[in-house]
C-alpha cells in the first residue's frame, strides 16, 4: 500500500483543489497545457476556454501565478489578465515561497520527477500542499486498450508512469510527507470497459497526492 489513505473516489480534480486555493497564496504549474504536435497553443486554450485548470483556479483565487514553458501560451494568457511567467519548473527559483502549488497532469512530463519534487519543496512553506495529479497506468482504459490493441494509449510527450505506491515513495525521498490520497475516476464510459473499477479503485483513470515538506 501507498503509507498514507487513500480518502475517496473524486469525480473532478476540482472537488479537492477549490478549498485549498481559496484565499491562499497559489503556484500553478503547466498551465498552457499545450500539445503542439496536434494543435497550436492560440487554437488550444481557445478550445479549452472553460476547462483549463488554471483558469477554474482564477475563478476562485484571481490572484494564483501560473508558470509554463510555452511563451506564447503565457502571454496570451496574460494578455486575458492572468499572472502568468515563463520558466521552468525543474530549475526555477521564484524567491519566494508558496502556501499551495498545484501540479496537474505534470510530473509524467518531466525527465527528471525527483528533481523536480525537489524544486517544489524549496518553494512551499513549512505548512504548504503540494497538489499532485497524474495518470493511472493500471486504469480500465488502459487495460482495454493493451487487450484491443496489443499496448497502452500513451500521450506523446508523457515520459514515465507512476502509481500511488511509487509517487508516494519518490515524494518521501524528495523530503515531502504524502499525506492524502485520492482517485479520480469522472462519470461517464463504456460500461464494457470500464466495470472493473467498480470493484477495484485501482483500476481508477487518475489519481491525486497531496504532500507537504517532510519535518525531521
Amino acid at each position: 500500500m501507498p503509507g498514507f489513505k487513500i480518502e475517496r473516489t473524486i469525480q473532478d480534480r476540482m472537488e479537492i483543489i477549490s478549498s485549498l486555493v481559496r484565499g491562499r497564496k497559489t503556484l500553478d504549474l503547466g498551465v498552457v497545457d499545450s500539445r503542439r504536435d496536434r494543435q497550436g497553443t492560440t487554437d488550444r486554450l481557445s478550445d479549452k476556454a472553460s476547462s483549463l485548470l488554471y483558469r477554474r483556479i482564477c475563478e476562485i483565487n484571481p490572484d494564483a501565478v501560473g508558470i509554463d514553458l510555452d511563451e506564447d501560451g503565457v502571454d496570451l494568457l496574460r494578455r486575458q489578465g492572468h499572472n502568468t511567467r515563463t520558466a521552468d519548473v525543474m530549475t526555477m527559483d521564484l524567491g519566494e515561497p508558496y502556501d499551495v502549488i498545484v501540479a496537474g497532469e505534470l510530473i509524467e512530463h518531466v525527465a527528471n520527477p525527483g528533481q523536480f519534487l525537489c524544486n517544489m519543496r524549496k518553494h512551499l512553506t513549512s505548512e504548504g500542499t503540494l497538489v499532485i495529479t497524474t495518470p493511472n497506468p493500471f486504469s480500465c482504459r488502459q487495460v482495454w486498450k493493451i487487450w484491443r490493441y496489443g499496448g497502452p494509449r500513451v500521450h506523446e510527450e508523457h515520459v514515465g508512469w507512476f502509481d500511488p505506491i511509487t509517487l508516494g515513495t519518490l515524494c518521501r525521498q524528495c523530503q515531502l510527507d504524502p499525506y492524502a490520497g485520492y482517485w479520480i475516476q469522472p462519470l461517464g464510459g463504456n460500461v464494457l470497459k470500464t466495470w472493473p473499477r467498480w470493484f477495484r479503485k485501482y483500476f481508477s483513470e487518475s489519481f491525486m497526492i497531496l504532500a507537504r515538506p517532510a519535518h525531521s
